[in-house]
């Protein structure tokens, strides 16, 4: 069963509202919504890693090269954020890219158009323990190491990462950003 709860306290359960006062509710809802950004941040970086799954296809299509099709490959960390925008070409025109800019973006990031760097040392066959994508402040085609990471963008104080096998992790300190493999 799902329900929704409402800032008053209310709780809808299958479209019935049921007015009642929660108060222990309502102090939990601040913590709620903390953990429900980040989950979607995690979550933009999950869709990110399909995406950047099938990218080498993408390149294969667009260099009318069908020898991308079965060589993994990842964007040009200069131009990661282009590529993953960019629309698709498919036999007899254009195919509009379906993928949303908004998986760029972490929900408790602030203002950019992206929130996210590339870890330019990691390729398809790198270790699945490396760091694919982790966050940054805002900005465009980010790429490098963890002095880009920013622990800024969630309350409670941390970021996420991707790491190369599609592993999304939460970072609260700066020695475990230290124990992740860069390189």
């Amino acid at each position: 069963m799902s329900f929704h709860i409402y800032t008053d306290g209310d709780i809808k359960i299958e479209n019935v509202l049921l007015a009642c006062e929660f108060p222990t509710l309502r102090k939990l809802m601040p913590l709620i919504e903390t953990i429900d950004l980040r989950m979607r941040c995690a979550s933009n970086l999950k869709n990110q890693w399909y995406r950047l799954g099938f990218y080498h296809l993408h390149e294969a299509l667009r260099q009318n090269d069908p020898s991308f099709r079965n060589q993994p490959l990842y964007p040009t960390p200069t131009e990661w954020c282009d590529d993953m925008l960019r629309p698709w070409p498919q036999t007899g025109g254009i195919h509009q890219n379906k993928w949303n800019a908004k998986a760029h973006i972490c929900p408790s990031g602030g203002e950019g158009k992206n929130h996210y760097a590339m870890n330019p040392n990691c390729e398809p066959n790198s270790p699945a323990d490396m760091v694919l994508l982790f966050e940054t402040k805002a900005g465009w085609n980010q790429h490098g190491g963890p002095e880009l990471f920013t622990f800024d963008n969630h309350d409670p104080k941390g970021g996420c990462v991707l790491l190369n096998d599609g592993t999304v992790k939460f970072i609260r300190t700066k020695e475990e950003l230290q124990q992740l493999r860069w390189k």
